[in-house]
């Protein structure tokens, strides 16, 4: 199979398989959309935590300790 025809079946498979996110049935369009962007927003609930809350990770934590 070639690059293309798996990136291409890959993007089908996404599409069938995410058409059930955000509660219910959505339309052809939409689901382009989750495939690329499977968030529906960028809140602190959906977001990322380090960027919102500003909180290292754990292995940040460990390898600060280490380095002291």
């Amino acid at each position: 199979m070639s690059k293309r025809a798996e990136r291409r079946h890959h993007y089908q498979r996404l599409k069938r398989n995410r058409s059930h996110y955000w509660g219910g049935d959505n339309d052809e369009g939409r689901c382009g959309v989750l495939a690329n962007t499977p968030t529906p927003c960028s809140c602190m609930m959906c977001g990322n935590p380090r960027r919102k809350m500003k909180e290292v990770t754990r292995k940040e934590k460990q390898f600060n300790q280490e380095g002291e």
